[in-house]
């Protein structure tokens, strides 16, 4: 079986010794391509969380969807205090805190992730099922991405908790959050 060129060119694929087809290809992430076909990438904003003590959870998201959810990257500051952030995988239900509006990265569009998604400076009742990731904000007023190529994976009725070790930080900060296989 050959692989020829769809334009009559009489060009065949070329293959490398490890049996892999050479190609000449442009990469797009998978959030970019998300967006682009079914606008369900979102940011999820929040702004001067003041914790109310020290290890108080300001950041939940939980999935109560079919689909799951993704987390891609995160964004955050401390504004006031320098501080250590947690990444949790959390169980329980969670109380104290506000909802938060997911903005569409599709500008127009109403599209929404079936989750719950909210922010408080001391969100209770949940449990910490072991840390994703840490985060140093060392310097305040600094902009620190996490970026992770695995993405955090949420499954239907998973969540994520997001922690502030110092209760004098104040975080801000945006979240990416996808919604998987659209």
């Amino acid at each position: 079986m050959k692989i020829q060129d769809g334009q009559g060119t009489g060009n065949y694929a070329g293959v490398d010794n490890e049996g892999r087809v050479k190609v000449l290809a442009v990469t797009v992430p998978n959030d970019f391509h998300t967006n682009e076909e079914n606008g369900k990438v979102w940011s999820i904003p929040f702004e001067g969380l003041n914790p109310a003590g020290a290890d108080d959870y300001v950041v939940y998201i939980k999935n109560n969807g079919d689909v799951d959810l993704l987390i891609s990257d995160m964004r955050l500051m401390a504004d006031t205090a320098a501080t250590q952030i947690e990444i949790n995988v959390v169980s329980g239900t969670a109380s104290g805190g506000a909802a938060i509006t997911p903005v569409s990265r599709t500008v127009g569009s109403s599209a929404i992730p079936t989750a719950t998604i909210e922010s408080g400076t001391d969100i209770t009742g949940l449990t910490s099922g072991g840390t994703l990731f840490f985060m140093q904000l060392a310097v305040v007023n600094t902009d620190y991405h996490l970026r992770t190529s695995s993405n955090i994976r949420i499954p239907k009725g998973k969540a994520i908790g997001v922690l502030v070790e110092t209760a004098t930080a104040n975080i801000t900060g945006v979240i990416s959050l996808i919604e998987a296989g659209s």
